[in-house]
């Protein structure tokens, strides 16, 4: 990607690269802070029915649930994604999430043209069946291989070793590495103590080729290789694909290396402190009117997507960042700890 890229006007939207949780995936501990609640639930049926503050209601998919909860997206986002893709926009997935959660929200989720988990370690391209193994090569002496089935206290590469050696050194750490083959993920749980531990120990002992980012809180390690930054410029470039072609979908810090490939942006939320000053660095960027209101902040920022699509293959003008909407109105919706800026 080159700087003239994204310094030119925004040309016609050919991709978007969307991150998942907080952006298409949303959870209760974060928007009912906002006034949306959930009216009603049927788990066995994997449904769900959410209502904003103006007694506006959306029928959602229940995803299984996790550490946060139930997980909501609504079907009007699923239907706004396939109108997209009915318009031969690319739509990538792109996610920190563990592999064995991709695979077990992948049938509710929308179709998607790829998939980006594990902070971009595995891409998946034509579906959950076909990992990119010529990406994932690329890193391998640093993770090892993604299909292995081995225990991460045999694993010889650096990020386990790494790993093993946050275990060792920083008490108190919770460090998560199941159904983790290209990173892993720690969390000092608001222990500042363990905070400054771990904030020690990276700074004397992290690998060259290894790289961190904050994400819902916590932090996240994997390959200086992979990283949701560099999955998208190797997508632009697999699809053909410019930056000023792209569009990203995000709200978190982990996000940002992500949304530097691309010059369109919009934001159903600000769930970290990094993103809000961003956002303000930015004015240009499309933030949700209803940003933190999840499924209605999430549709927003799609429909008004769309509305650009339409109105540039029909011939109309180019807006840059186009949609309306200004860059800092919206309050911060919080996922947990403000996450600083990683290196």
């Amino acid at each position: 990607m080159s700087a003239a890229d994204l310094q030119r006007p925004a040309s016609r939207v050919r991709a978007i690269f969307s991150d998942l949780d907080g952006t298409i995936v949303h959870f209760p501990a974060w928007f009912e802070e906002h006034g949306i609640k959930i009216v009603s639930r049927d788990e066995q049926a994997k449904r769900a029915v959410v209502e904003s503050p103006t007694g506006e209601q959306r029928v959602c998919r229940l995803l299984p649930s996790s550490t946060m909860g139930d997980g909501l997206v609504s079907e009007r986002t699923v239907e706004l994604i396939a109108e997209l893709r009915a318009r031969g926009v690319i739509f990538v997935i792109v996610t920190a999430a563990r592999k064995s959660t991709l695979f077990e929200r992948e049938p509710l989720l929308p179709p998607s043209d790829a998939y980006v988990c594990e902070t971009g370690s595995r891409i998946y391209r034509g579906g959950l069946d076909a990992l990119d193994e010529a990406w994932a090569k690329g890193f391998e002496e640093v993770s090892g291989p993604l299909e292995r089935e081995l225990d991460v206290s045999e694993r010889p590469e650096p990020l386990w070793q790494l790993f093993r050696r946050f275990q060792a050194e920083v008490p108190g750490l919770k460090c998560d590495a199941r159904s983790y083959y290209g990173c892993f993920r720690v969390d000092t749980q608001g222990n500042t103590a363990v905070e400054a531990a771990l904030r020690a120990c990276i700074e004397a002992h992290l690998p060259h080729g290894i790289t961190w980012a904050m994400n819902l809180g916590k932090y996240d390690f994997f390959p200086s290789a992979s990283g949701k930054g560099n999955a998208v410029a190797y997508l632009q470039a697999v699809y053909g694909v410019r930056a000023d072609e792209s569009c990203c979908l995000f709200d978190d810090d982990n996000d940002l290396p992500m949304a530097e490939r691309c010059a369109v942006h919009y934001l159903p939320g600000l769930t970290s402190q990094s993103v809000s000053r961003a956002a303000a660095e930015h004015p240009e960027w499309h933030v949700a009117s209803k940003a933190g209101q999840g499924v209605f902040a999430i549709e927003e920022c799609l429909e008004q997507l769309l509305e650009r699509v339409v109105r540039e293959q029909e011939g109309g003008t180019v807006d840059v960042e186009g949609g309306g909407g200004s860059g800092v109105a919206a309050p911060t919706a919080s996922k947990g700890p403000a996450a600083a800026i990683s290196s």
